[in-house]
C-alpha cells in the first residue's frame, strides 16, 4: 500500500508541474497578434516537458544507479510517480493525430523527429551528468 501511495503522490506532483508549465507558455503566448505566435504554432509545453523529463529520468537513473535493496522507495516516487506524472507522451501522440489530422502533415513529422532525437540526446547528457555527479560523492 506504502508503494502505491508514493506514485500516488509523486504522480499528483509531476502532473501538477507539467500543467504549470502549460499554463505558463499560454500566458506567454500573445493572443493579440496579426498572425500566429511561435507559441501558438507548435505544442512547446508538451515539447519542453518531455525533453525536460527525459533529461531528469536520465539524471535520475545515473544518480540512483542499478536498483538497490532500499532505494524502491525513492525510485517509485520519482521516476515512476513525478516523471511518470510529469511527462507526456500521451499528450504528444494526441498532438501529432491533431496535426496530421488537421493537414500539418510536415510539421508533425518534424515535432516527431525533434522530440524523439533531442529526447535522446537530453536523456544521454542527464544520465551523464548523474553518473559524474554520482562518481565525485
Amino acid at each position: 500500500m506504502l508503494k502505491l501511495f508514493l506514485v500516488f503522490l509523486g504522480g499528483g506532483c509531476g502532473a501538477s508541474l507539467r500543467y504549470g508549465a502549460g499554463v505558463l507558455v499560454a500566458r506567454m503566448t500573445p493572443a493579440d497578434a496579426d498572425t500566429p505566435h511561435w507559441l501558438s504554432m507548435y505544442p512547446v509545453a508538451t515539447f519542453g516537458v518531455n525533453l525536460l523529463g527525459c533529461a531528469l529520468i536520465g539524471l535520475a537513473w545515473g544518480l540512483l544507479g542499478e536498483p538497490k535493496e532500499g532505494d524502491e522507495a525513492i525510485r517509485l516516487a520519482l521516476v515512476v510517480g513525478v516523471l511518470g506524472g510529469f511527462t507526456t507522451f500521451s499528450s504528444f501522440g494526441w498532438e501529432m493525430l491533431d496535426l496530421m489530422q488537421s493537414g500539418r502533415v510536415l510539421t508533425a513529422i518534424v515535432y516527431a523527429a525533434l522530440s524523439v532525437g533531442i529526447g535522446l540526446l537530453c536523456a544521454w547528457a542527464g544520465h551523464a551528468l548523474g553518473l559524474s555527479l554520482s562518481a565525485g560523492s
